[in-house]
């Protein structure tokens, strides 16, 4: 089989001079996984091309090869949506294999998404409310339990996530989400979208900080806790990491259970606990390699999601990821 390796880091070369002051930032290379995949690929005796996924003749590119591989390097809320359409194009049009396939990453950055498929499953969750209804909503927010966590569908690192202490605080939300918005859009014809939505969660006390699980395939395993930031019940985005503490393997196992059930080749879970009760708050195929090299090893888990074996040192995802595609897709036989 043929192995592509999908790069969208290709050196802008500015034809202006105040894009000139500006080139050497337009061309950080932060963020961009594929010369780690690179690497990990080179490791393992794997040859493989170069797609160049941005480019007008990108599926001309791919269509020279069987397995693709693809980590964009930035997935902000509209380029996200172009890579799940490639995604999906690729996998159920082109018949590749792709990896992450669809779907790992068709409910990336929309936690609505996540959410039908967490409740559909009966995973364990904080009880979450999500409705485009106006009137539903303001029927949930004068009978909601508070304080409740707040959120944008999308977005990461705790951004526009907000504790919501009152009746009186939420319905200001709502109004603005879905009166006042839409108003504005209308009076300066705006080409925003004129629907609104209410997502928000209730408040899991007592929790210092969060868990990180992330599950490649569902081979490996990996995990650190977060500490919340000061003075704040959020710990995603807070950098305060804490590598030493033991993980919970009931918590790793039942992670790796989603993975395989859902087929997600890659996959960070964000857990809370409610006494010995855990809960998946969030999921997200995206998540920072340096976060996960900087753990003390990495878990082989069994088919049954149970661990077999703990590996100590320091690993980069991207190297997990091409041992489970080499698994996955019998790259080497």
């Amino acid at each position: 089989m043929k192995v592509g390796l999908c790069s969208s880091h290709e050196y802008q070369n500015a034809v202006s001079y105040p894009m000139k002051l500006i080139e050497k930032k337009m061309n950080r290379l932060s963020g961009d996984w594929s010369p780690r995949f690179a690497d990990a690929l080179d490791k393992y005796g794997i040859e493989y091309g170069v797609v160049y996924i941005d480019r007008h003749d990108w599926v001309e590119q791919a269509d020279k090869y069987d397995v693709l591989i693809w980590k964009p390097r930035y997935m902000g809320v509209e380029n996200s949506q172009f890579f799940k359409e490639k995604i999906y194009f690729l996998q159920h049009v082109m018949k590749k294999r792709v990896y992450p396939n669809y779907e790992t990453a068709w409910h990336f950055d929309s936690k609505v998404a996540q959410h039908y498929l967490l409740k559909y499953q009966n995973i364990n969750t904080p009880n979450t409310f999500v409705s485009f209804d106006y009137n539903d909503s303001i029927g949930m927010a004068k009978k909601a339990n508070y304080p409740v966590v707040y959120k944008k569908s999308n977005g990461a690192a705790s951004s526009a996530v907000r504790m919501v202490k009152s009746k009186k605080q939420l319905i200001r939300k709502i109004n603005r989400k879905f009166v006042w918005v839409k108003a504005v859009n209308k009076l300066f014809k705006t080409n925003f979208d004129s629907f609104g939505y209410t997502y928000f969660q209730e408040f899991i006390k007592e929790n210092p900080g969060d868990l990180r699980v992330s599950i490649i395939g569902h081979r490996y395993a990996l995990g650190f806790w977060r500490q919340n930031r000061k003075n704040d019940f959020r710990a995603s985005g807070s950098g305060r990491l804490d590598f030493g503490r033991e993980i919970p393997p009931d918590v790793i196992k039942y992670c790796a259970d989603i993975s395989r059930k859902n087929r997600f080749d890659s996959m960070g879970y964000d857990i809370l606990f409610r006494g010995d009760e855990f809960l998946v708050v969030e999921m997200s195929y995206g998540y920072t390699d340096r976060s996960l090299y900087n753990t003390n090893g990495y878990y082989s888990l069994d088919d049954s999601g149970e661990i077999e074996s703990f590996t100590e040192g320091h690993f980069w995802p991207q190297e997990l990821w091409v041992k489970w595609i080499i698994e996955d897709s019998g790259l080497i036989e």
